[in-house]
């Protein structure tokens, strides 16, 4: 009886990653990182499983394991692989991997590892300077390999053929929270590997929103043009036990996954006919969206791609409901996907990086309309050397049931 996973990451997709972090360290005048973060964990290892993942800026990386041994072995393709019963057993392998007893400068992920956990990091490194290596990790992140984009690409095909049974078990009076549940069933039978990783404080996620009628316009804490009640204060965002009314917007936007990597998208459906304000409102948004979509090609800067955006839905008299309304209107229309539904580029305000062949995107245009409801959609596309490519497989209209 086999115990443990065959689709492992391969291992010369693991070598290439190891690579490119060494590289930047090495720009940086870093002498070594240790990632613990899960989402980077299994980025540089294969595996999620408890440890420190030691990363000298020259030479070999060495996994110091506190968790299953054998477990990590089956899964990471990491060849130095050491159990530890605790932290500070780290400064017995320093001494190996490193000219002196410990690096002068030590990379962590700053944006991600609590203050306790840096506390008890830094009284092993107790010579050592700690330095943030979150934009460093991020960046290398940024950019998604052919193994990655496969990965993507068959996550996005799990929304599109969730969806295409939505007039099914559609119904009026079926609650937000009902509706979510058939179609993460359905997303689960596909491979979906259940919840999904966000990198920002605070900004939990349960699936994504579904998000009926005046609810949908509703804003929370999630940093997102959408939020929605949710189901009790404790959770107060996404779907809620209210039933779903005829002729009023349903917007669903949800993330699917495979082997850890995402795809984020969204569609808006509706129970008879949306009334003509809203239909109009959403043939203008289509405009907007394809304006951005030529804009989403290599060199072009993330933030000035976001006021063109914004630009093209003033001219369309969308301003005043595009990606939110007032002040807790959001500040960008796309981001990045991969291991993580916030990861870099962001195309929004203050985000001045430049496109680049290989990252992947989620893009996101909406319309937010308070005591209606929320319209919009959202699609995946990865830049290549000549433009972009869409990699939803779901066609752009309004579902109606």
């Amino acid at each position: 009886m086999k115990l443990f996973h065959e689709n492992k990451t391969p291992k010369v997709e693991i070598g290439a990653r190891i690579v490119a972090l060494q590289a930047a360290l090495t720009r940086a005048n870093i002498d070594a990182a240790v990632i613990v973060q899960n989402a980077d964990l299994f980025y540089f290892t294969g595996t999620i499983q408890k440890g420190y993942l030691l990363v000298p800026s020259r030479g070999n990386p060495v996994f110091a394991v506190t968790g299953d041994l054998d477990r990590v072995k089956a899964e990471s393709s990491i060849e130095a692989i050491e159990p530890i019963a605790s932290l500070k057993e780290i400064p017995a392998i320093c001494y190996r991997i490193f000219p002196s007893s410990q690096p002068h400068t030590i990379g962590l992920e700053f944006d991600v590892i609590p203050v306790s956990l840096y506390n008890r990091i830094c009284s092993v490194f107790k010579s050592s300077r700690p330095v943030d290596i979150s934009p460093i990790i991020r960046n290398i992140r940024m950019v998604k390999s052919p193994y990655e984009i496969d990965k993507i690409k068959g996550s996005a095909t799990i929304f599109a053929e969730a969806i295409s049974h939505l007039p099914q078990f559609l119904k009026p009076g079926m609650t937000e929270v009902a509706l979510q549940s058939e179609l993460i069933r359905l997303g689960r039978y596909r491979s979906h590997f259940g919840a999904h990783r966000v990198r920002g404080f605070n900004q939990e996620s349960y699936y994504g929103h579904v998000l009926a009628g005046p609810r949908g316009a509703v804003p929370s804490m999630v940093n997102s043009p959408t939020g929605g009640l949710g189901s009790t204060p404790a959770f107060g965002y996404g779907a809620g036990h209210w039933p779903i009314e005829e002729n009023s917007p349903i917007l669903i936007d949800l993330c699917f996954g495979i082997d850890g990597y995402l795809a984020d998208q969204t569609r808006t459906a509706v129970i008879g006919k949306l009334p003509s304000s809203l239909l109009s409102a959403y043939e203008k948004l289509l405009v907007v969206k394809k304006e951005i979509e030529e804009l989403l090609r290599p060199g072009a800067i993330c933030e000035e791609i976001y006021f063109q955006a914004l630009e093209k839905a003033e001219a369309l008299d969308l301003g005043e409901n595009f990606m939110g309304h007032g002040p807790r209107r959001a500040r960008f229309i796309g981001h990045g996907i991969g291991l993580e539904m916030d990861e870099w580029p962001v195309i929004g305000k203050g985000f001045r990086s430049a496109l680049a062949p290989g990252m992947v995107l989620a893009l996101e245009p909406k319309l937010i309309f308070p005591g209606i409801g929320a319209i919009g959609l959202e699609d995946n596309y990865i830049i290549t050397e000549k433009g972009c490519e869409n990699i939803t497989p779901l066609d752009e209209s309004i579902i109606e049931v």
